[in-house]
């Protein structure tokens, strides 16, 4: 398990045809770690939206939890590096600069892999 902020947590389990477990998860913060103290806004309309959405080669989420009306994605400003993928689709990659306290938009439709895409003229 991973959370910004916090140290991964990481256990092994052995699963069993029709058994339930619960996992207990305990998640220790970590030191490197610092909140910024000015934000960059990212808003996302992507296609598919159950698409991982990671920031600098850091999985943030999913789009579906990122996107959508009054939710955003708050990064440190500076230049950052978005890649958004989903298994059996084109991965979307993208780099950006943000100031402090800019609001960015990204808006793309992952292409199925496989699929022909439409060459310019």
């Amino acid at each position: 398990m991973r959370q910004d902020g916090y140290q991964d947590f990481t256990d092994k389990i052995t699963v069993r045809p029709g058994e339930k477990q619960t996992i207990s998860v305990r998640m220790e913060k970590d030191p490197r770690f610092k909140m910024p103290s000015v934000f960059s806004e990212i808003k996302l309309s992507v296609t598919p939206d159950r698409a991982a959405v990671f920031v600098d080669g850091l999985y943030v989420g999913h789009v579906g939890e990122l996107g959508g009306v009054a939710k955003s994605l708050l990064v440190a400003p500076g230049h950052r590096k978005i890649t958004i993928s989903l298994p059996g689709y084109q991965t979307f990659n993208t780099e950006v600069d943000l100031a402090p306290n800019q609001k960015f938009q990204i808006k793309t439709d992952l292409i199925k892999e496989g699929s022909i895409q439409p060459q310019p003229e």
